[in-house]
């Protein structure tokens, strides 16, 4: 899952009277012919999470509260005006849920951090924004703040049910803004570098069905996470048709990754080996010929790449073509393997 979530905060008292210092403003042309902008505009009912909710016809300033949903509104052609982020990090912490000619660090973040519940009420209430699409996981942290949402702008909040949910969150985002031929082109794009990653493999003598991709994520200098099916990641190499490792298959309990110590990286081995470290672990390695991966099967062929857990987690489109990407050249001899 893209997003950390945790038990839900009280706002601030300062917060929470900058939000409701805008109720009247936030909730004027509701139900009327009168614009977010003030200007003349119709209005439409979606269905949200939170039941139904009017909108305006044309949002033209939306803020979004989940980094997916950033991705696919970028998708769909809008801009965000608000949105979850990381300041101080690299593009704020959103190139993975942007195009790549988009800079991150130029849009205006109404969090301190990507948890769901990390919400600056003041912040987003000073992006004015005319409509606001929020999430609903089975943490329900949106949820409990939806009237404060609500007292800005109208609010929808688009199910979230874990890393499975990221096709479907865009034909989500597509409905509520009707742009439901903007998600269709999306899916074909995603379609089609699927087919070209297939037929480029071919060409260079790569059989998916018979190579074992190992998804390893470096969780920490204690752990690391196989990668199951489930997962973002392990998803898209299914679309390229690889094979698993048969001890990366099914997860442990709820989760889409199995955890162990490096004791156990021998389990990690396989045709070809993706290591998977990013922002949350800044001191992983980039190199691993020594220690336990050593003992690997794919670090003796020189078969290892080490890629970025920010794309490879971040369960939406843009992340996925980064997959595609990253895959079709490590195995057609595009990328330098990391041993």
């Amino acid at each position: 899952m893209p997003e950390l979530t945790r038990p839900s905060r009280s706002l601030s008292v300062f917060a929470l009277a900058g939000a409701l210092t805008l109720t009247a403003c936030g909730s004027e042309g509701v139900g009327s012919d009168v614009g977010a902008d003030g200007g003349s505009g119709g209005t439409r009912t979606v269905e949200g999470a939170n039941g139904s909710v009017e909108i305006p016809d044309s949002p033209e300033r939306i803020a979004v509260l989940w980094r997916p949903t950033l991705a696919a509104l970028t998708l769909l052609g809008h801009d965000a005006v608000a949105t979850m982020g990381t300041p101080g990090e690299a593009d704020q912490g959103l190139a993975p849920f942007l195009p790549e000619d988009a800079d991150g660090a130029e849009l205006t973040l109404v969090t301190s951090s990507p948890v769901e519940d990390d919400v600056n009420i003041e912040e987003l209430a000073n992006a004015a924004p005319d409509l606001i699409i929020g999430v609903s996981t089975p943490n329900g942290t949106q949820a409990q703040m939806v009237d404060h949402l609500e007292a800005i702008a109208p609010t929808v909040l688009v199910e979230w049910e874990g890393t499975g949910s990221w096709r479907g969150h865009l034909e989500e985002v597509a409905r509520i803004l009707d742009a439901q031929d903007g998600a269709q082109e999306a899916v074909a794009s995603y379609d089609a570098a699927i087919e070209r990653a297939r037929t480029d493999l071919a060409g260079a003598g790569v059989d998916p069905a018979g190579t074992e991709l190992s998804l390893v994520r470096l969780q920490s200098d204690t752990e690391i996470r196989l990668e199951t099916p489930e997962s973002f990641p392990g998803q898209i190499v299914a679309d390229l048709g690889f094979a698993r490792p048969d001890t990366q298959v099914e997860g442990g309990g709820d989760t889409d990754f199995i955890p162990h110590s490096y004791e156990d990286l021998e389990r990690a081995d396989g045709d070809a080996v993706f290591v998977l470290a990013g922002s949350g672990y800044p001191d992983a390695p980039t190199t691993f010929s020594g220690g336990l991966w050593a003992n690997l099967g794919a670090v003796e062929n020189e078969r290892v790449y080490r890629v970025d857990h920010d794309f490879w987690g971040s369960a939406n489109y843009h992340g996925a073509h980064r997959i595609i990407e990253d895959v079709t050249a490590a195995l057609t001899g595009g990328a330098d393997p990391a041993v």
